[in-house]
């Protein structure tokens, strides 16, 4: 190895990109809320396919990068922005938010109730419980449908921070990653890897929460701090 005395801080420059929140942790952590981590894994492999092909190409193309940088990055700061601020208003729009659950007046009152129509209502729910039944999966699969493989892997090319972090990843660092084709491929792929794993954990962080997800309370506060995440991200990148 070349240069071990940069792997100290190589390291702990990609620890500390790849993990603190930012568009993808906090977008992630959001789907994993409202989804769970099952149906959040699209979203998180177009964003690992984004971000392996962001790195690949700033380490491959570095001095075609830089020199087009200054010209294109006002415009890609101002269409980043504007996504993320969509990524963080999006639970917030009509038809995103679920069905919260009304808190129960009386509960004994509802139990003898419920005791009393049963066997009214067994015939009726017997007859409908099909048609209905598909209803709110119907809802549910439109609700979050901004979660997909494809809105990961956009989020990539308009997302200014990873693009920063390639750019400087291999202009610091090709001293000690090398600048060979091989040296760049197997280093994005590595480093793709852990930013897998942070996304993951991000999303595992909201998907623990989903029980909670038809509290209002809950829903509202949780997503305004994510979404303030993006926010900060967003003016971030715009203003620096």
């Amino acid at each position: 190895m070349t240069h071990p005395e940069l792997l100290a801080p190589f390291i702990t420059y990609a620890i500390v990109t790849t993990f603190t929140p930012g568009p993808n942790n906090a977008s992630s952590s959001q789907a994993g809320m409202q989804q769970g981590f099952s149906k959040t894994l699209p979203y998180l492999t177009g964003i690992s396919i984004g971000f392996f092909a962001i790195l690949a190409a700033c380490g491959l193309m570095l001095d075609f990068i830089l020199n087009i940088y200054g010209t294109i990055s006002p415009y890609l700061r101002w269409i980043g922005a504007l996504y993320m601020l969509w990524l963080a208003l999006m639970p917030f729009l009509p038809g995103k938010t679920p069905d919260f659950q009304n808190q129960p007046v009386d509960q004994s009152a509802k139990h003898t109730s419920i005791l009393s129509d049963s066997k009214l209502d067994d015939s009726s729910d017997s007859k409908l419980g099909h048609s209905n039944s598909n209803i709110p999966n119907k809802k549910t699969k439109n609700r979050f449908a901004g979660y997909t493989l494809f809105n990961g892997m956009i989020l990539q090319l308009v997302n200014v921070k990873v693009i920063l972090y390639g750019i400087t990843l291999y202009s610091s660092f090709s001293l000690l990653i090398g600048t060979s084709a091989t040296a760049v491929l197997a280093s994005a792929f590595f480093l793709t890897v852990a930013g897998f794993f942070s996304i993951a954990l991000w999303t595992l962080i909201g998907s623990t929460f989903s029980a909670y997800f038809k509290n209002k309370l809950f829903y509202y506060t949780f997503n305004v701090v994510m979404s303030l995440m993006l926010i900060y991200s967003a003016v971030a990148i715009v203003a620096y």
